[in-house]
């Protein structure tokens, strides 16, 4: 052991307020609170959660180095716009990474870890429905994240989130088009047969075609904006 650590006394973890933040603004991202292009400020991050100017920058910063958020001239802070070449730039990252991660998880899943994301997908379709976007956004979310999680791989979870996270902000612009068929259930209906035969590949390719369905309503929402 190096002598100088040998002076060093061990301190206790606890969650500090700028990962407080950070994961507030990425729920807030998630849930497409906030508009493509949107410029954030540490005065107004700070004082919408009731925090000083140092966790607030401590999150942005966190956020833009992980990609969610993009930093600007004189380091301003945005939430990313999309145009279609980084929609089907997404499209082939998320496919390859969540492809890998269903294919992980599927030997992983226990008969409760089907039946959860089976009751997460009712609920999906209930919250359709009744046109409840926002939870169905939650819901989406859970669903798909519940399955990667599986996998046991964080890192890999982690640079998925990424993923999503760079489309949150065009959430609200799908709905309630997108809904307007039953298509995207159906391909979740698909994706939990393939996880209850126990089809690592099957499962794959169900995640693949649900996120290549999926980013027509993208790309058309990154249409009309333009």
């Amino acid at each position: 052991m190096v002598e100088a650590l040998s002076n060093f006394s061990p301190f206790q973890r606890t969650e500090t307020l700028g990962v407080r933040v950070r994961d507030q603004l990425r729920h807030a991202i998630m849930a497409g609170l906030f508009k493509p292009g949107e410029k954030l400020t540490l005065r107004a991050v700070a004082g919408s959660l009731g925090v000083s100017l140092t966790p607030a920058r401590e999150a942005l910063f966190n956020l833009a180095a992980e990609g969610v958020l993009e930093l600007g001239i004189n380091g301003s802070i945005y939430i990313p716009r999309l145009d279609e070449e980084k929609i089907h730039e997404l499209v082939k990252i998320r496919c390859s990474l969540e492809s890998l991660a269903a294919r992980e998880a599927t030997p992983n899943f226990s008969r409760d870890d089907i039946i959860t994301i089976s009751a997460i997908n009712d609920r999906l379709i209930e919250s359709n429905r009744e046109k409840n976007y926002t939870l169905l956004t939650e819901l989406n979310w859970s669903f798909h994240f519940t399955i990667y999680e599986a996998a046991r791989m964080p890192l890999l979870v982690k640079m998925i989130e990424s993923c999503w996270l760079r489309t949150g902000s065009y959430i609200k612009s799908i709905y309630p088009g997108f809904s307007n068929t039953d298509d995207g259930i159906l391909n979740h209906i698909a994706i939990i047969r393939a996880i209850r035969e126990g089809n690592p590949q099957a499962v794959a390719d169900a995640i693949a075609h649900d996120i290549e369905f999926s980013s027509q309503a993208f790309l058309n929402a990154v249409r009309e904006e333009e």
